[in-house]
């Protein structure tokens, strides 16, 4: 691997983990506003695993809009990149929250919710939409 790649990798990882930070603070806004005041600790795991499934749901689009604006705090040149650091991003955020589902007690609700896949095709297609909206070109 050539110096430049692995650097942009780095980048990637980087601005990955920034989206990730943002996507929790989000993430906890909105659980914050949708589940009232039920005490988190006390619930068994179905209900905080359907909590999180909800949460999830509701931060599609705000996942999405966070995924396409460091997108262009990124700035991406070339369509190839836009998929390289889609391909980044999702895996990134599977890990990160797999870890996170595995620690809680949550996996298999996780894994078995719609709304994790949709919060991961929006991350995913952020930089992606991000490079035709601005008509990036494939090669350069």
């Amino acid at each position: 691997m050539e110096n430049w790649k692995a650097v942009e990798l780095v980048k990637d990882l980087l601005f990955g983990l920034g989206l990730y930070a943002l996507i929790t603070v989000v993430g906890l806004l909105v659980t914050m506003v949708t589940s009232g005041s039920s005490d988190t600790l006390l619930l068994n795991d179905d209900v905080r695993g359907d909590m999180a499934t909800s949460t999830l749901m509701w931060m599609v689009v705000p996942a999405f809009l966070l995924s396409l604006g460091l997108a262009a705090l990124r700035r991406i040149r070339m369509k190839n990149a836009a998929l390289r650091i889609s391909i980044v991003w999702a895996l990134l955020l599977l890990f990160l929250y797999l870890v996170a589902a595995l620690w809680s007690g949550i996996f298999t609700v996780l894994i078995a919710s719609v709304s994790f896949y949709l919060f991961l095709a929006a991350v995913f297609l952020g930089p992606i939409v991000y490079s035709f909206l601005k008509k990036l070109p494939a090669w350069k």
